[in-house]
């Protein structure tokens, strides 16, 4: 048996015992007071609708909210019991009332009735109290630790969804350099150095949960340029508005976009890449990438189609229904346009 249900027996217990002596000794608001054993009876009674009422009308009907039924069965068994011991003590009413005044007998009566069903009605009401209170009690504890494994399962989702797109980011940046590399590029080795930069964000910062929105900024920016040097034909613009300050993200939320703006755009000349992040004052993030698409696909590009997916995911996991993303590709022009709640963030 666990301790908490031995510490509940016994409170029960120690209740009743302190119950027992105070009203074989007290009528409380009944004239005239009973007999001992008559007493005793009547808090047997009303003992068996108290526990009849805790173990099982709360558990299969109060507490399934089907309040209906609850009363239309606690009601009458308080009213029955009210008569059963309103007929035990009517003889001693009747001896009672014959040293008082006629007028005053339906009143004895009347506040004898009373009296009873006040008391059982009290005790009633405080054991439902009682057991309301301690099956309250027991739900929040139960809904906290669903809540802790909710929130490690969440964590584990976003540890495994952020390797995946560290892993992604990695593998297209070592792909854009392998290309350079192929045709002994001079800029293979400043992309490198450039590579070991962007690592320390990615090895450092995004181990966290949430990064601030201008470490973000920051790190899309030393991405761009690096793949500004393998795309020098490139028209690209990053443009940021409104107060960035205070403002978290998820670590690399942008990346997948700004890398398939790079990967898919016009490389000939003619290709334009355009980013634009605005905080707006209804406490709203906006993020959007447009660039022209090529019109011919170049075979050397690869892609393992995971960056977006892993992106989505993420969004599910720490925006649920609290973002709204647009994609779109129209005449050549492929569109992203991203809102995130800030008011949300860092939470």
């Amino acid at each position: 048996m666990k301790k908490k249900t031995i510490v509940e027996i016994l409170l029960h217990l120690v209740f009743w015992i302190i119950t027992f002596y105070y009203f074989v000794n007290n009528s409380f608001l009944r004239l005239p007071p009973m007999d001992s054993k008559v007493e005793y009876f009547s808090l047997l009674l009303i003992i068996g609708i108290i526990y009849l009422n805790y173990f099982w009308m709360i558990p299969r009907f109060f507490s399934k909210q089907k309040f209906f039924n609850y009363f239309l069965i606690l009601i009458p068994l308080l009213f029955l019991n009210t008569v059963v011991e309103f007929l035990m003590l009517k003889d001693d009413i009747v001896l009672y009332a014959k040293n008082v005044e006629p007028q005053y007998h339906t009143g004895i009566f009347r506040w004898n009735l009373f009296g009873i069903f006040f008391r059982n009605a009290l005790f009633v009401g405080f054991f439902t109290m009682f057991r309301i209170y301690r099956d309250a009690i027991r739900a929040n504890k139960f809904m906290d630790k669903i809540n802790s494994l909710e929130k490690q399962k969440m964590r584990t989702e976003i540890n495994m969804v952020k390797s995946k797109v560290n892993s992604h980011f990695f593998f297209n940046t070592l792909n854009s350099i392998y290309a350079l590399a192929m045709v002994r590029s001079e800029k293979t080795a400043d992309l490198v150095m450039n590579l070991s930069d962007l690592m320390r964000y990615v090895v450092s910062d995004s181990e966290n949960e949430w990064v601030a929105l201008d470490h973000e900024i920051e790190f899309l920016k030393n991405y761009s340029e690096l793949e500004k040097k393998r795309h020098q034909h490139i028209e690209f613009s990053f443009s940021v508005q409104g107060e960035t300050n205070g403002i978290k993200v998820p670590p690399m939320i942008f990346e997948a976009y700004v890398n398939n703006a790079f990967k898919y755009t016009d490389n000939e000349g003619r290709g334009y890449i355009h980013i634009h992040l605005e905080c707006l004052p209804d406490d709203s993030l906006v993020f959007s990438c447009e660039n022209n698409t090529r019109s011919t696909m170049d075979t050397s590009i690869s892609s393992t189609n995971k960056g977006l997916r892993n992106t989505s995911d993420r969004l599910k996991l720490f925006y649920d229904n609290k973002h709204q993303l647009e994609t779109s590709l129209e005449n050549g022009i492929y569109k992203v346009r991203l809102v995130l709640e800030t008011a949300v963030l860092g939470n």
